[in-house]
C-alpha cells in the first residue's frame, strides 16, 4: 500500500514535458502550451531545454511556429530557456517559460483551463502575450535581438 502511495504521488508531484511539436496538446489544470512564432522573413533558429528536458534546435521559418506542453511541478519551480539565433547573430537567451512569466503574460492568471504562453520573434525583438493568431496589438515586448 504504502509502494503504490508513493508512486500515485510521485505521478502527481512530477513535471511532464512533450517533444516540440507542430500540433499542441490540450491541457488543462496547472498544464500549459508555450508557442514560439517566428513572423520575421528570416528564418530564425530556437533551442528550448528546461533542467530535466532537451527539446533540441528546431529551425522556424517565416509564419512558421514550434510549441510544447507540460504540466507544473508541486512546487513550481520548472523554468524553460530558450536560445535565438539569426543570420549567426550573437544568441540571445532568455526564460520563455517560468512562473512569473506564465501568471503576468500568459493566460494561467486567468482560470482558464487551458494555459498558453505565446511569443513572437520579431525584427526589433521578442514579444509575449496570451493569444494566438491574429495577434493583437496588446502583446509585450520583453527582449531586444542585443539582450
Amino acid at each position: 500500500m504504502k509502494t503504490l502511495l508513493f508512486l500515485f504521488l510521485c505521478l502527481v508531484f512530477t513535471t511532464n514535458a512533450s517533444s516540440i511539436a507542430k500540433t499542441a496538446t490540450v491541457s488543462h489544470g496547472f498544464c500549459w502550451t508555450v508557442y514560439i512564432y517566428n513572423v520575421m522573413i528570416d528564418a530564425v533558429t530556437v533551442h528550448v531545454k528546461s533542467a530535466d528536458y532537451d527539446l533540441g534546435d528546431h529551425t522556424l521559418e517565416f509564419n512558421d511556429n514550434e510549441n510544447w506542453s507540460f504540466c507544473v511541478n508541486f512546487w513550481k519551480t520548472i523554468v524553460f530557456y530558450a536560445d535565438f539565433n539569426c543570420k549567426g547573430t550573437k544568441p540571445v537567451s532568455f526564460n520563455a517559460w517560468d512562473e512569473f512569466l506564465g501568471d503576468d503574460y500568459g493566460s494561467g492568471s486567468t482560470g482558464s483551463a487551458e494555459r498558453i504562453l505565446v511569443w513572437l520573434v520579431k525584427d526589433d525583438g521578442f514579444y509575449v502575450g496570451k493569444n494566438l493568431p491574429p495577434f493583437p496589438d496588446g502583446m509585450t515586448k520583453l527582449y531586444d535581438w542585443s539582450h
